[in-house]
């Protein structure tokens, strides 16, 4: 019940911002491209992260990044995301939650209105574990590889959507046991704003 409130709170929160900056209009704004270099973006997104570990039951995912451009196409981009999972078939229940601090390289290709993308990057993995009665964590490091698009609804706010695979390539030790995949998938719709 948690994570469907949460789920639904982050799709509210979205489409009213979403919205708002549709429906915001600036007077005397200047007329240059957006993305420009020096400019800076804020973004947020929610989507699911379905692991490839199977005792990991697919789960939401939420996502915050900084971004600076450092041409009209590249930028760099700082992000920390978190996905939440239920472990299914091991003779014990509890959760796993992975946040993830990456580094990417973001590439753009202008489409007017329309931003397809793609990305990749590196970054730490922390992992954190809920199991029966027992708590514990791991790190391990790892690579993350995808694209998307963002729509421009004003001049310097996108609705975003992006998929991106998590690849760790290693199994990680919980308290309770040892997983054979870290790795897995995100798949997020969100907003971002240009500065």
């Amino acid at each position: 019940m948690r994570i469907r409130t949460a789920f639904l709170g982050a799709a509210l929160i979205v489409t009213f911002g979403v919205t708002a900056a549709a429906a915001q209009q600036r007077r005397g704004e200047s007329r240059e491209s957006v993305p420009a270099p020096g400019m800076v973006a804020i973004g947020g997104s929610f989507g699911a992260a379905p692991s490839t570990e199977a005792s990991f039951k697919a789960g939401p995912a939420l996502t915050g990044n900084v971004e600076g451009y450092l041409t009209r196409r590249v930028s760099v981009r700082g992000q920390v995301s978190g996905a939440w999972w239920d472990i299914t078939g091991r003779g014990f229940t509890g959760t796993v939650q992975p946040v993830a601090f990456d580094g990417n390289v973001v590439y753009n290709f202008e489409g007017g209105r329309v931003h397809p993308f793609l990305t990749g990057g590196v970054g730490l993995y922390h992992y954190r574990f809920a199991e029966n009665a027992s708590r514990g964590s791991a790190n391990v490091a790892g690579a993350n590889v995808g694209g998307g698009f963002e729509y421009f609804v004003h001049r310097h706010a996108t609705a975003t959507a992006e998929v991106l695979f998590h690849d760790t390539k290693a199994p990680i030790q919980s308290p309770a046991t040892t997983y054979n995949s870290s790795s897995y998938w995100t798949f997020t719709v969100g907003m971002k704003r240009y500065f």
